[in-house]
């Protein structure tokens, strides 16, 4: 009997140290929800548009970690990446982790569905078509807000793999936050997404603002926002970015970042984490054109 509650004890201690330790979640000290309204509903009353207000990071992975996750039967257009990513490491690949909130999305300045939050690992620049040139984004999963079934259903609709998820901070793409070990404001950008996998965040992001915009420059972020979407090539998802509403110019204008970035598995082959990644953080406002033949997008 001893031997067995010993047996016991050990194993007890063996699984608590295999459990992951989550590192503590930074303390929120604004969670102002600071979406501003959609300024284009009424402008195109026969479209969807909303705004996604939130965080877009360039990810440098290699360029054959993405080759084994895009599916093989189409190409990547490196050259055309390339050029608009004068500097970037010849032997990486433009991994897109995308941290947002869909605002007031809906039909003549109508908003239908709840606004809701979500993390897009996306692999821009596919060459879907096969023609050289049409850059598709590629898209396995996206990890939103679980209670939104229009947007998990919509998501399904591509062959999208939704994973219902949690986010920290609730309502918002992200917030400003102090880390307590520093002690005062850091004036740090994060968010946390949580889903039923794992009591740690399957994805964190962690941002400084910069002053600049670039390494990487605004052209880039434009490009990759507006290639349409797809997972298993039977219809596509095209949404059409505008960085030229009061969302974004001015005091709006989009803000530079820095910082860290931490994906999980089944999102990346295995657990990684990127230091020193640079993004952006902007308000769009957006059209959508939803479940479209994909060879009809030929050339964007």
């Amino acid at each position: 009997m001893r031997a067995h509650n010993l047996y016991v004890s050990w194993l007890l201690c063996v699984v608590a140290l295999a459990a992951p330790t989550c590192p503590p979640a930074p303390s929120i000290s604004s969670t102002t929800i600071d979406s501003s309204p959609n300024p284009i509903g009424t402008l195109y009353p026969t479209s969807i548009t909303g705004t996604i207000n939130g965080t877009i990071a360039v990810v440098p992975i290699r360029y054959e970690l993405a080759r084994s996750i895009i599916p093989a039967q189409y190409g990547i257009l490196k050259k055309a990446y390339t050029s608009l990513l004068p500097g970037f490491p010849a032997d990486k690949y433009p991994l897109i982790v995308r941290s947002i909130i869909d605002h007031e999305v809906g039909v003549d300045g109508v908003a239908l569905i709840p606004d809701f939050q979500s993390v897009h690992i996306f692999y821009p620049f596919v060459d879907l078509l096969a023609d050289g040139y049409s850059s598709f984004v590629y898209e396995k999963y996206l990890i939103l807000t679980g209670t939104n079934v229009a947007a998990i259903e919509g998501a399904e609709a591509y062959g999208i793999v939704a994973i219902p998820a949690t986010f920290e901070p609730t309502n918002n793409a992200y917030a400003f936050s102090h880390f307590s070990e520093m002690g005062e404001n850091s004036g740090a950008i994060f968010l946390n997404a949580y889903t039923n996998l794992s009591d740690c965040p399957a994805v964190t992001t962690r941002f400084e603002p910069l002053p600049f915009v670039g390494p990487w420059p605004l052209e880039f972020y434009m490009n990759v926002t507006n290639q349409p979407v797809f997972s298993n090539a039977v219809k596509c998802d095209q949404q059409i970015t505008l960085f030229n509403t009061t969302l974004s110019e001015d005091k709006n204008a989009p803000v530079g970042l820095i910082g860290d970035i931490t994906v999980s598995t089944p999102y990346l082959p295995s657990d990684s984490t990127f230091n020193d990644v640079y993004g952006l953080k902007v308000d769009i406002a957006f059209i959508e054109n939803n479940l479209l033949d994909c060879s009809s997008l030929k050339g964007l």
